[in-house]
């Protein structure tokens, strides 16, 4: 079987990188009380409608100086404020951007080429320091007017916290731009407002990635046709993973996998639909555990470990495993020389989204991170600014480089996906007293789904509802 090493040194780092998502732990609260109301509170909510998009107003024409204590902000966009009153800003960041993230770096250079050398201060707090490093600004006075932060293990309770101030009067002009769209916006929605500063190429999304030679040589479609045909479904999907698992040399030793090492079992949930706790709206959750596909998903972890479990070491990368799972940088897909320098499209690769229980389109779980303002910041005009041209200057890159080393149908495929994108909120610590998880080890040991069902549904209900009941309390209501 022909196999070509697709993935560099260089981007095996890159892969790691997106998979350290965690946030440290969480101290004591300095500040608890959560700023934002729902509009209607019970202790059994149901599920409301999403926010609506902020009416739409006539725009005045921009001013040379921001003011926010109007009704609406004096400007049309955050990217045509030619002058702030304060433009020093202090940015926190797990990494210092100069020479890691071209996108970010172009963004603070544009940043203080309109508003003067010096004005970014960029403190290099180190990954997993963020919740640390914001603790101690909010207790001595001092937060940072930007910090970037990662959802998936942050939100919302960096909200109900306290720890992050709502954006939504700064993005009024801005959100449903080419930069700031609203699907990957939403992903940071709590009680109506936005808190995260995101869009469709700074978030990552969960996708498989699959090599389309493995398919021709078994005589299989691939995953793009069985999709593009709407029979891309949990079955197939373990029809693949079982077949295309096996010692090709014959030495007793699994050598090609049909799925690599590293996913996370909750998106194949996230992408049917069939999460076991929902968020229901105004900051309120649901349990969905007596909806009978959950019985299905468990099914669904059952086999899909089985087949993992037969070849130990798994190394499966694309080349050697025909699909891999992970928040893909679509430069998995270039065609590189021996130097790791990205040559243009590679043929052999392409991805589609995470197969769903019935072959209908799936949302796309995302790697949900971006850029949040620290409640009591002194500047939050300029680190909205500033947030804003590090998405425009993301939104305008990846584009760019999709285009050399992606085809035309899988940027729209791209961009057809994050459009029905939905947050991980895999964390146990995300929502006080709820367990995200339950079920999931006993469905890889092989328990019935049926038992685990059975053994949970109750726990989870009280759960959710104690916890309704605390934010009831909470909010005064």
């Amino acid at each position: 079987m022909r196999k070509k090493a697709l993935l560099s040194a260089a981007l095996t780092a890159t892969m790691l990188t997106g998979m350290l998502t965690g946030c440290g732990n969480e101290s004591e609260d300095p500040t608890p009380t959560p700023s934002p109301k729902p509009t209607e509170a019970t202790s059994t909510p149901e599920p409301t409608k999403d926010a609506a998009k902020p009416t739409e107003t006539t725009e005045p024409e921009p001013t040379q100086t921001a003011q926010l204590d109007g009704d609406e902000p004096a400007y049309k966009s955050l990217l045509e404020i030619d002058k702030l009153d304060n433009p020093n800003v202090v940015f926190d960041h797990y990494w210092n951007p100069d020479g890691r993230d071209s996108f970010e770096m172009a963004a603070i250079r544009r940043y203080e080429e309109k508003y003067g050398a010096g004005t970014v201060t960029v403190n290099a707090i180190g990954w997993n320091k963020g919740i640390e490093t914001m603790q101690q600004n909010l207790a001595a006075g001092t937060p940072s007017d930007l910090i970037f932060t990662e959802g998936n293990a942050c939100f919302p309770s960096y909200v109900t916290k306290n720890y992050f101030q709502p954006i939504t009067d700064l993005i009024q002009q801005d959100l449903g731009s080419s930069f700031m769209d609203e699907a990957s916006m939403k992903n940071f929605q709590y009680c109506d407002d936005y808190y995260v500063f995101t869009n469709s190429a700074r978030t990552k999304p969960y996708l498989v990635a699959y090599y389309i030679p493995m398919f021709e040589e078994n005589g299989l479609e691939t995953p793009g046709e069985l999709y593009a045909k709407g029979e891309w479904t949990w079955d197939k999907f373990i029809e693949y993973c079982d077949l295309l698992t096996v010692d090709t040399d014959g030495d007793g030793t699994i050598d090609q996998w049909g799925l690599g090492p590293r996913y996370k079992l909750q998106n194949f949930a996230y992408a049917s639909g069939i999460v076991g706790i929902k968020e229901s709206g105004n900051g309120f959750l649901t349990s969905n555990w007596e909806d009978e596909n959950m019985l299905k998903y468990f099914e669904f972890i059952t086999k899909l470990e089985g087949i993992q479990a037969r070849a130990e070491g798994n190394d499966g990368w694309l080349g050697i495993g025909a699909m891999y799972i992970e928040a893909i940088n679509h430069e998995q897909l270039a065609n590189r020389d021996e130097n790791g320098v990205i040559l243009g499209n590679n043929e052999d690769t392409s991805f589609v989204p995470l197969p769903t229980m019935d072959g209908s389109m799936a949302t796309t779980p995302v790697w949900d991170n971006g850029y949040a303002i620290p409640n009591g910041s002194k500047n939050p005009l300029a680190g909205a600014v500033l947030a804003a041209m590090i998405l425009d200057e993301y939104a305008k890159g990846l584009r760019a480089e999709q285009e050399t080393y992606m085809t035309a149908d899988e940027i729209k495929l791209y961009y057809d996906c994050m459009a029905k994108s939905i947050p991980q909120r895999k964390n146990n610590d995300l929502y006080e007293g709820v367990t995200m998880d339950y079920g999931e080890a006993e469905a890889k040991e092989g328990t019935p789904a049926a038992t685990i069902v059975d053994t949970y549904k109750n726990v989870v209900k009280n759960e959710v509802q104690a916890y309704n009941d605390k934010l009831v309390e909470k909010l005064g209501q």
